[in-house]
Protein backbone atom coordinates (compact mmCIF):
# COMPACT_ATOMS: atom_id res chain seq x y z
CA UNK A 1 0.00 0.00 0.00
CA UNK A 2 1.62 3.20 -1.18
CA UNK A 3 0.56 6.68 0.61
CA UNK A 4 1.56 9.15 -1.61
CA UNK A 5 2.00 13.46 -0.11
CA UNK A 6 1.70 11.71 3.69
CA UNK A 7 2.48 14.73 5.32
CA UNK A 8 2.21 13.82 9.14
CA UNK A 9 -0.65 11.19 8.34
CA UNK A 10 0.67 8.08 7.59
CA UNK A 11 1.48 4.64 9.15
CA UNK A 12 4.12 2.12 9.41
CA UNK A 13 2.09 -0.47 7.33
CA UNK A 14 2.31 1.91 4.15
CA UNK A 15 4.58 2.55 1.93
CA UNK A 16 5.05 6.92 2.72
CA UNK A 17 6.09 9.39 0.43
CA UNK A 18 6.36 12.96 0.34
CA UNK A 19 8.23 16.07 -0.92
CA UNK A 20 9.91 16.59 2.59
CA UNK A 21 11.13 14.10 5.42
CA UNK A 22 7.94 14.00 7.54
CA UNK A 23 8.64 11.15 9.74
CA UNK A 24 11.22 8.45 9.81
CA UNK A 25 9.48 6.00 7.78
CA UNK A 26 8.97 8.56 4.87
CA UNK A 27 10.81 8.52 1.72
CA UNK A 28 11.25 12.08 0.05
CA UNK A 29 10.41 12.33 -3.75
CA UNK A 30 9.35 14.67 -5.81
CA UNK A 31 5.22 13.68 -7.02
CA UNK A 32 5.74 15.79 -10.10
CA UNK A 33 8.65 13.42 -11.33
CA UNK A 34 7.78 9.58 -12.30
CA UNK A 35 7.42 7.47 -9.24
CA UNK A 36 10.58 5.32 -8.31
CA UNK A 37 8.34 1.97 -8.03
CA UNK A 38 8.16 -0.40 -10.55
CA UNK A 39 4.98 -1.49 -12.41
CA UNK A 40 2.53 -3.35 -10.83
CA UNK A 41 4.05 -2.94 -6.82
CA UNK A 42 1.06 -1.82 -5.04
CA UNK A 43 -2.56 -3.06 -4.08
CA UNK A 44 -3.37 0.41 -3.09
CA UNK A 45 -2.25 3.63 -3.82
CA UNK A 46 -3.55 6.60 -1.43
CA UNK A 47 -2.90 10.44 -1.66
CA UNK A 48 -5.02 13.06 0.43
CA UNK A 49 -5.04 17.21 -0.48
CA UNK A 50 -2.44 16.27 -2.65
CA UNK A 51 -3.91 16.75 -6.49
CA UNK A 52 -5.12 20.09 -5.73
CA UNK A 53 -1.57 21.61 -5.27
CA UNK A 54 -0.34 20.60 -8.49
CA UNK A 55 -0.28 22.52 -11.89
CA UNK A 56 -3.30 21.49 -13.64
CA UNK A 57 -1.10 20.07 -16.52
CA UNK A 58 0.69 17.97 -13.86
CA UNK A 59 -2.42 15.66 -12.53
CA UNK A 60 -3.34 13.44 -15.80
CA UNK A 61 0.73 12.43 -15.57
CA UNK A 62 0.60 12.26 -11.85
CA UNK A 63 -2.38 9.62 -12.23
CA UNK A 64 -0.92 7.64 -14.78
CA UNK A 65 1.76 6.90 -12.71
CA UNK A 66 -0.29 5.79 -9.31
CA UNK A 67 -2.04 3.61 -12.52
CA UNK A 68 0.87 2.32 -13.35
CA UNK A 69 2.48 1.11 -9.93
CA UNK A 70 -1.03 -0.73 -9.31
CA UNK A 71 -1.48 -4.50 -9.70
CA UNK A 72 -4.64 -4.98 -12.02
CA UNK A 73 -8.05 -4.71 -9.94
CA UNK A 74 -5.73 -2.11 -7.42
CA UNK A 75 -7.49 0.47 -5.94
CA UNK A 76 -6.47 4.33 -5.98
CA UNK A 77 -8.35 6.28 -3.31
CA UNK A 78 -8.31 10.05 -3.98
CA UNK A 79 -9.18 13.08 -1.26
CA UNK A 80 -9.18 16.64 -2.65
CA UNK A 81 -10.84 19.70 -1.12
CA UNK A 82 -14.24 19.74 -2.75
CA UNK A 83 -15.11 22.79 -4.83
CA UNK A 84 -18.51 22.11 -5.33
CA UNK A 85 -19.40 21.87 -1.49
CA UNK A 86 -17.55 25.20 -1.09
CA UNK A 87 -19.35 27.22 -3.80
CA UNK A 88 -22.74 26.05 -2.11
CA UNK A 89 -21.44 26.60 0.97
CA UNK A 90 -20.79 30.04 -0.01
CA UNK A 91 -23.95 30.69 -2.04
CA UNK A 92 -26.35 29.48 0.70
CA UNK A 93 -24.15 31.88 3.24
CA UNK A 94 -24.60 34.73 0.58
CA UNK A 95 -28.20 34.54 0.87
CA UNK A 96 -28.55 34.19 5.14
CA UNK A 97 -25.89 37.13 5.16
CA UNK A 98 -28.50 39.33 3.22
CA UNK A 99 -30.23 39.35 6.69
CA UNK A 100 -27.79 41.74 8.24
CA UNK A 101 -27.21 39.67 10.63
CA UNK A 102 -23.82 40.02 12.19
CA UNK A 103 -23.21 36.23 12.83
CA UNK A 104 -24.38 35.50 9.52
CA UNK A 105 -21.94 38.14 7.60
CA UNK A 106 -19.07 36.51 9.92
CA UNK A 107 -19.76 32.89 8.48
CA UNK A 108 -19.92 34.81 5.22
CA UNK A 109 -16.78 35.68 5.79
CA UNK A 110 -15.23 32.63 6.28
CA UNK A 111 -16.73 30.92 3.75
CA UNK A 112 -15.75 33.25 1.21
CA UNK A 113 -11.64 32.80 2.60
CA UNK A 114 -12.23 29.37 2.43
CA UNK A 115 -13.05 29.72 -1.56
CA UNK A 116 -10.64 31.98 -2.54
CA UNK A 117 -7.39 32.57 0.01
CA UNK A 118 -5.61 29.40 -0.59
CA UNK A 119 -5.76 29.72 -4.72
CA UNK A 120 -4.81 33.06 -4.46
CA UNK A 121 -2.07 33.82 -1.88
CA UNK A 122 1.17 35.63 -2.27
CA UNK A 123 2.32 34.51 1.27
CA UNK A 124 2.22 31.14 3.89
CA UNK A 125 -1.26 31.05 5.64
CA UNK A 126 -2.80 33.52 3.78
CA UNK A 127 -6.28 35.42 4.98
CA UNK A 128 -6.80 32.05 6.16
CA UNK A 129 -4.26 32.43 8.86
CA UNK A 130 -5.07 36.00 9.41
CA UNK A 131 -8.87 35.12 10.23
CA UNK A 132 -7.51 32.78 13.14
CA UNK A 133 -5.09 34.85 14.17
CA UNK A 134 -8.75 36.83 15.89
CA UNK A 135 -8.97 35.94 19.53
CA UNK A 136 -11.89 35.56 20.22
CA UNK A 137 -12.55 34.45 16.54
CA UNK A 138 -15.88 34.93 15.18
CA UNK A 139 -17.91 31.58 14.86
CA UNK A 140 -15.09 29.71 16.46
CA UNK A 141 -17.41 26.54 16.15
CA UNK A 142 -18.40 26.99 12.18
CA UNK A 143 -14.61 27.15 11.50
CA UNK A 144 -14.15 23.75 13.26
CA UNK A 145 -17.09 22.69 11.65
CA UNK A 146 -15.80 23.60 8.19
CA UNK A 147 -11.99 22.37 8.63
CA UNK A 148 -11.75 19.50 11.03
CA UNK A 149 -8.58 19.10 13.18
CA UNK A 150 -6.64 21.36 10.92
CA UNK A 151 -8.58 24.68 12.82
CA UNK A 152 -8.51 22.65 16.29
CA UNK A 153 -3.85 22.38 15.89
CA UNK A 154 -3.72 25.85 14.30
CA UNK A 155 -5.39 27.97 16.75
CA UNK A 156 -3.71 25.53 19.71
CA UNK A 157 0.00 26.91 18.35
CA UNK A 158 -1.48 30.37 17.53
CA UNK A 159 -2.86 30.77 21.62
CA UNK A 160 -0.14 28.59 23.41
CA UNK A 161 1.95 30.86 25.16
CA UNK A 162 4.76 28.61 26.02
CA UNK A 163 6.12 29.26 22.32
CA UNK A 164 7.82 32.22 21.87
CA UNK A 165 6.91 35.09 19.59
CA UNK A 166 9.67 34.81 17.72
CA UNK A 167 9.21 31.10 17.12
CA UNK A 168 5.91 31.26 16.37
CA UNK A 169 6.12 31.94 12.30
CA UNK A 170 1.99 31.63 12.20
CA UNK A 171 2.01 34.79 14.61
CA UNK A 172 3.79 37.08 12.15
CA UNK A 173 1.67 39.76 11.01
CA UNK A 174 1.69 40.40 7.18
CA UNK A 175 1.94 44.37 6.33
CA UNK A 176 1.69 45.07 2.96
CA UNK A 177 4.38 48.48 3.55
CA UNK A 178 6.64 46.70 5.61
CA UNK A 179 6.67 43.34 4.31
CA UNK A 180 6.72 43.96 0.65
CA UNK A 181 7.21 41.34 -1.72
CA UNK A 182 8.65 41.00 -5.28
CA UNK A 183 8.04 38.98 -7.79
CA UNK A 184 10.45 36.51 -7.66
CA UNK A 185 9.08 36.38 -3.71
CA UNK A 186 5.98 35.66 -5.06
CA UNK A 187 6.72 33.00 -7.92
CA UNK A 188 8.78 31.14 -5.04
CA UNK A 189 5.97 30.97 -2.99
CA UNK A 190 3.79 29.89 -5.70
CA UNK A 191 5.84 26.94 -6.49
CA UNK A 192 6.76 25.94 -2.91
CA UNK A 193 3.44 23.37 -2.76
CA UNK A 194 1.40 25.61 -0.37
CA UNK A 195 -1.10 27.17 -2.43
CA UNK A 196 -3.99 25.53 -4.37
CA UNK A 197 -3.18 25.39 -8.05
CA UNK A 198 -6.57 23.75 -9.04
CA UNK A 199 -9.89 22.96 -7.81
CA UNK A 200 -11.72 19.86 -8.37
CA UNK A 201 -15.27 18.20 -8.21
CA UNK A 202 -17.04 15.07 -8.54
CA UNK A 203 -17.51 15.19 -12.25
CA UNK A 204 -14.24 16.97 -13.14
CA UNK A 205 -12.17 14.27 -10.91
CA UNK A 206 -14.02 11.49 -12.16
CA UNK A 207 -13.17 12.22 -15.82
CA UNK A 208 -9.72 12.82 -15.15
CA UNK A 209 -9.05 9.66 -13.25
CA UNK A 210 -11.44 7.82 -16.14
CA UNK A 211 -9.00 9.96 -18.72
CA UNK A 212 -5.78 8.09 -16.83
CA UNK A 213 -7.08 5.03 -17.57
CA UNK A 214 -8.80 3.43 -14.85
CA UNK A 215 -11.96 1.42 -15.42
CA UNK A 216 -14.40 2.25 -12.91
CA UNK A 217 -14.34 5.44 -9.99
CA UNK A 218 -16.94 5.43 -7.27
CA UNK A 219 -17.76 8.23 -4.71
CA UNK A 220 -17.77 7.44 -1.17
CA UNK A 221 -17.86 8.55 2.31
CA UNK A 222 -15.05 9.19 4.74
CA UNK A 223 -15.95 6.38 6.91
CA UNK A 224 -16.18 4.29 3.60
CA UNK A 225 -13.37 2.03 1.64
CA UNK A 226 -13.12 -0.81 -0.85
CA UNK A 227 -9.43 -1.27 1.26
CA UNK A 228 -9.98 -3.57 3.31
CA UNK A 229 -9.50 -2.59 7.15
CA UNK A 230 -9.08 1.21 5.90
CA UNK A 231 -10.28 3.05 8.55
CA UNK A 232 -8.18 1.14 11.12
CA UNK A 233 -5.27 3.30 9.63
CA UNK A 234 -6.64 6.61 10.55
CA UNK A 235 -6.20 8.30 7.36
CA UNK A 236 -9.20 10.02 6.86
CA UNK A 237 -10.55 9.41 9.90
CA UNK A 238 -8.92 10.50 13.30
CA UNK A 239 -9.27 8.68 16.47
CA UNK A 240 -12.29 9.49 17.54
CA UNK A 241 -13.99 8.38 14.52
CA UNK A 242 -14.86 12.27 13.61
CA UNK A 243 -13.66 13.24 9.14
CA UNK A 244 -9.90 14.73 9.15
CA UNK A 245 -11.18 16.86 6.84
CA UNK A 246 -14.74 17.15 6.21
CA UNK A 247 -14.80 19.43 3.44
CA UNK A 248 -13.45 17.11 0.82
CA UNK A 249 -14.85 14.33 -1.77
CA UNK A 250 -13.54 10.84 -1.49
CA UNK A 251 -13.53 8.23 -4.96
CA UNK A 252 -12.09 5.03 -5.25
CA UNK A 253 -10.78 4.21 -8.63
CA UNK A 254 -9.96 0.63 -9.83
CA UNK A 255 -7.34 -0.26 -12.21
Amino acid sequence: MLNLGCGGRYHPAWTNVDYTKTGPEVIIHDLMRPLEFSDNTFDVVYHSHVLEHMPKRYAPGFLRECLRVLRSGGILRVVVPDLEFAAREYLQQLQKAKSGEREEIDKLEYLTINLLDQMTRHQSGGEMLNYWKQNPMPNEDFAVQTHGIEVVRSLAVLRDPSIPEDCRIMKKDYNLESDYLSADQIGRFRGSGEPHLWMYDSVSLTQLLLSAGFQTVNSCRANESSIPDFNSFKLDLLNDGSVAKPDSIFLEAIK
